[in-house]
């Protein structure tokens, strides 16, 4: 399970550059951006690249076992950061265990430690729920469960829905405070801290990925 960088290449670890290099088959969320990190951290990929994403996960996870089970090495990687964290992996991880075949976890780069690290809140106690649905009814009621959660949450959220979902939050859990992150490590990464009222003006126009923490205040 090798974590690749959530936006510069540089943040690739030696280690992880290693495994990629010398892996029989590397199995990428996006095959696309996967290619695109090899050329921009001047990788050397002997391996094969095949797909591993949400629509073909479960028969994925299939085939990379019978590989395993041949003795050959196999990497996992997320179109950014770390597998598993709001990305697959949750199939091949399982069936890896229940087959008893070793799984080497590579750390590095993830958008939520990143972001946790200069988030100007309370982190403790923490809950990361991820992308939650961008439906407005399950939304809604995802939120409310967390209505009386005296602590802080995270959730991840892509340009075309972070209005709405800023929205909600002011909706279900008004007067929070909350801090946004937008595209870590990239060029025009930067942070918003304050009210949601404000920060739906921050937001207009705003693209990338988002990472926000927010809290109810006391």
């Amino acid at each position: 399970m090798v974590a690749v960088p959530i936006g510069n290449p540089g943040d690739l670890t030696i280690r992880a550059k290693e495994i990629l290099e010398s892996v029989a088959v590397v199995a990428c969320e996006e095959t696309a951006k996967f290619r695109a990190l090899v050329r921009n951290a001047s990788l050397s990929i002997s391996g094969k690249i095949l797909p591993h994403h949400s629509y073909n996960e479960n028969n994925s996870a299939l085939g990379l076992i019978k590989i395993l089970k041949t003795g050959e090495d196999v990497a996992l990687v997320s179109s950014a950061g770390t597998p598993r964290v709001s990305d697959p992996g949750y199939h091949i991880v399982r069936l890896a265990h229940e087959e008893s075949i070793q799984i080497v976890p590579i750390p590095g780069p993830s958008a939520l430690a990143t972001a946790m690290s200069i988030c100007p809140m309370p982190l403790d106690p923490l809950i990361f729920l991820g992308f939650i649905s961008p439906k407005p009814g399950r939304r809604a009621n995802t939120l409310k469960q967390y209505s009386e959660f005296n602590g802080t949450i995270c959730l991840y959220e892509s340009v075309h829905r972070i209005e709405k979902l800023l929205l909600a939050i002011d909706e279900n859990l008004p007067g929070s405070e909350i801090f946004i992150a937008r595209e870590l490590t990239k060029r025009y990464e930067e942070y918003y801290w304050g009210s949601l009222t404000d920060a739906l003006q921050w937001i207009k126009e705003k693209k990338g990925e988002f990472v926000l923490f927010f809290r109810k205040n006391d």
